[in-house]
Parts: C-alpha cells; structure tokens; sequence
C-alpha cells in the first residue's frame, strides 16, 4: 500500500476526534474506501445495531434515506439478544388500562406472539410485559432490516474513529472490520453505541457518574437443571444460595430470571453482578465479562454442592451470553437533562418522543433500589451485619399519582450538534431518572424518534436540534 493510501494525522485525541489530513504531512492509519465510492456514501450512519438502532435505520429508511446500520456483533438486537435477556416491559401504564407505547415495540412483539416466539403478561404488570424468545426477535430483526432496501447493513464492524469537517459537524465513520478500517460517510449520524463512542470521538460533550455510582453490570446465562432441582428441594432459591452460608462468596443477594420461551426445563439466569466499573474504560469492560463470567461459575458450584442431584445431574451452563448487560456508562451533555422528577411526577412534553412505566431501579453493588410510581419504595442491600429489606414511601398518597412518564427529544440532542442524534441509555438523566428510562422498550421509542427525526432535519436541511417529528406520527 503506497501513503497515498494512508490518513495522516488520524488519531483519536483528547476531544476523540479524528479528522483526514494530508497524507503527505504524516503516516497514519490505513483506511480502504467502504465497498465502491457509491456505497459508502450514506444519508443516515446509524452506529449500534441494537433495537435502539434497529428501529432508528427502520424508521430513517422508510422516509427514503439510504441507511448505513453499523454492528460490532454478528447480530442485532444488543442486550436482548447478545445479552440474552428475554423481558420487555409493559407497554401499558402502571394500572393496565392505557397502552402508552405502539410503534415497532408493538409490532415486532405482536409478530413474535404469532410465532410462538413470545408470551404477553397482564398489562398492568409494568414490570414484565412480555417474555420473548430472543433467538427468534434476533431473526426478526434480520429480516424488517433486509426487508428495508434502503438499509446497508454492517455486521462485525466496530466504530474507530470519526470524522468531522467542523465542530458539530460529522461527516464520516471509520470502521474496523475484516477488510481493515473503512471510512464510511454520511449526512447525519446517530449514536446507539451504548456507551456514546460515536459522540465522544466526534468531541461532542459527554459526562459520566463516578465508577461507584454506576449502576452494577450483570452476565446473564440460560441454564438447565434448575426445574428438577427445584421439585427434589422445594426451598431451593438463587436468592437463599447467594446467602454467605452456602459459599458462593458474593456480596449481593438480588437477582431475576424467567423461563426460556420454546425450551422447557432452560432458565435464564441474571444473579451476577459487577460494580464500580465504566463499560465505556476497555480495562473496565475486559473485568465485567471476566467477573461476570467467574460469580455465574461460584454461583452453580454453589447450588450443586449444597442441592446435590442423583446420578450426577444439577444445575449446568448451557449459554452464556455474548456480552454483559451493561446499564450505565456515558452520557451525552444534551439540551435538556431528564430529571428524576420528570419521571417519578410524570411530567408531560411538548418534544415527547417515548412513555414508559417502568419503575425507577438502581442497581448498587450489594443490593438494589426501587422507586415506584405510586409513591412507594424497595430496598434490598448487604453489609457486615447481614441481609436487609426495607419498604416504605417516598411520597404521600395522592390521589393524582402518574401511572406513566414521558421522555423528551431534548435529551437526546447533544450540545452543539448539527447532524448527531444519541438516543438510548445514553441520553441525558439524572442517576435516578436513568433507572427508569434505560430499560428497552424506552430505548426502542428513542431510536424510533431519532430515526424519523434524522429523516426529517435530511428533507428540510435543519440541525438535528430542530429536527423533532410528533410521537403521534
């Protein structure tokens, strides 16, 4: 390769910005063109092919943009399905009697329900709307993206660098995947890394909590025996193991799983948890999965040395998932902070681009918190007098309590960004408010928006600030 084949100067500085300049000044990092010059020419970069992502390239296709859908994954659908996690939240209000979210939520769920793929919960249990098989929403999701001509996908290719031509103003992104790194150009750009990779390499401002105010980060796994186990000890619990009696040597007691829709006798298994560490420090993320990965292998030993199966069975690992379910990492600095307020009151807005139900939850290291809508709370936690449980409220009764919340569009537009979106857990929230708004069915209504809103600042050549499209469309 000659150094006319190279960028000089393409480095990912303080600001994490990389911006092309001549190669006669400097070597650099080599960057093949993205597949021919037409190709690699895009109206809307989406980088993350979560559900977040998914429905934002959806949603910017059918406007007519041509879409490039960016994965570092061999598949979409980030934690649900690389993470395994098989729970969407209501769709309803807290009360069941108003369906507050529709969209591609609905229908990607509706579709599964009638491929024996998904089971829906009563509406009213806000926390568990539907249980899904997440192998089938992974092949879903393959096909409403190949069903879109409009979208050009990019699996395992992982986001590099940036390229901007001024402040604000994105106007590629370097990719690496096998080919090496190929620049791949665009018009507008959203961010549903996760972690605000697109964002902070463009030098667009970011803020982060300190490691241990992070929400703890949790492995899941689908795990077989867990049935039998259950019917020869009737006591049997994940939640009674974890007790420093039984030996598993972890300082949290609280966990959730539910049956795998398909398989009978496979449990899904999300008991591990990894605190004080930034998923978006490379150091940080290699100790989640490596952690997560070690308390999953104590917490088995653990039930099979003190629930012993004849005959040699009990408890065995059957999947782990392909990453961590990461909840908390960078935020962007947008043009509204959702307050926590905004989501325990239930404030309306004007810019309302998703609702949810979902209970503000934070996951500490030794317990967790919750915060319901109607004015009561939850606490579970450890320390070294031993488990503790405690309830209450955290506000009078009333007889005007929300029974949803909504989240504004501001939140997802960063400080000054002409053509970048960043919805999903990287929107802009207080530490509580973000216990609620980053579960996935909220995630999924961002990227919807965003989607449409990219399509819109396209047609109309306005900034993404004020690109917003009515939820009701």
């Amino acid at each position: 390769m000659t150094r006319k084949d190279f960028i000089g100067g393409l480095a990912l500085g303080a600001a994490g910005a990389a911006i092309a300049a001549p190669a006669a000044e400097a070597g650099g990092l080599a960057v093949r063109p993205a597949l021919s010059p037409d190709a690699c020419e895009f109206d809307v970069v989406v980088v993350g092919g979560s559900c977040t992502g998914v429905f934002a390239a959806i949603r910017a296709a059918e406007a007519g943009a041509r879409v490039a859908l960016v994965e570092m994954a061999g598949g979409f659908g980030g934690t649900a399905t690389q993470g395994l996690v098989p729970i969407w939240h209501s769709l309803y209000s807290t009360d069941g009697k108003t369906k507050i979210i529709k969209g591609l939520t609905d229908e990607v769920e509706r579709e599964l329900v009638r491929r024996g793929e998904a089971r829906l919960e009563r509406p009213d249990n806000f926390a568990r709307g539907a249980v899904i098989n997440v192998a089938g929403l992974q092949i879903l999701l393959d096909e409403c993206v190949m069903r879109q001509k409009g979208i050009t996908p990019f699996l395992h290719a992982r986001l590099a660098a940036v390229e901007s031509d001024r402040p604000g103003h994105v106007t590629a992104a370097v990719v690496a995947d096998k080919a090496g790194l190929r620049r791949i150009r665009g018009k507008f750009f959203i961010d549903a890394s996760g972690d605000a990779d697109l964002c902070r390499f463009a030098g667009l401002p970011t803020w982060k909590l300190p490691k241990d105010m992070m929400q703890a980060h949790t492995l899941c796994a689908i795990l077989s025996g867990y049935d039998a186990i259950r019917a020869k000890y009737p006591k049997f619990s994940f939640g009674e193991i974890m007790k420093p009696e039984y030996g598993a040597g972890l300082k949290h007691m609280f966990g959730w799983g539910a049956d795998v829709i398909g398989a009978k006798g496979l449990f899904f298994h999300a008991y591990t948890r990894v605190a004080g560490c930034d998923p978006s420090i490379p150091e940080d993320l290699t100790r989640i999965e490596i952690e997560g990965r070690a308390q999953l292998r104590r917490i088995v030993d653990a039930v099979n040395r003190n629930f012993p199966m004849p005959d040699g069975g009990g408890l065995a690992i059957v999947a782990l998932a392909a990453h961590a379910g990461l909840r908390d990492s960078c935020h962007i600095d947008s043009l509204y902070r959702t307050t926590t307020d905004d989501i325990l009151l239930g404030r309306r807005f004007d810019d309302v681009i998703a609702r949810g139900s979902y209970r503000v939850d934070i996951h500490e290291g030794t317990g967790i918190t919750f915060r319901y809508l109607d004015g009561t709370f939850e606490r579970t936690f450890s320390d070294e007098k031993g488990h503790h449980y405690e309830k209450g409220r955290w506000r009078e009764k009333s007889d005007d309590l929300p029974t949803w919340y909504e989240i504004p569009y501001r939140s997802i537009v960063p400080k000054g960004s002409e053509n970048v979106l960043a919805p999903g857990r990287i929107l802009d929230c207080e530490r509580d408010a973000h216990g609620a708004c980053r579960v996935m069915v909220n995630c999924n209504q961002m990227g919807e928006a965003a989607g449409r809103a990219a399509a819109n600042a396209l047609a109309k050549n306005i900034p993404a600030a004020n690109a917003y499209v009515s939820l009701s469309r």
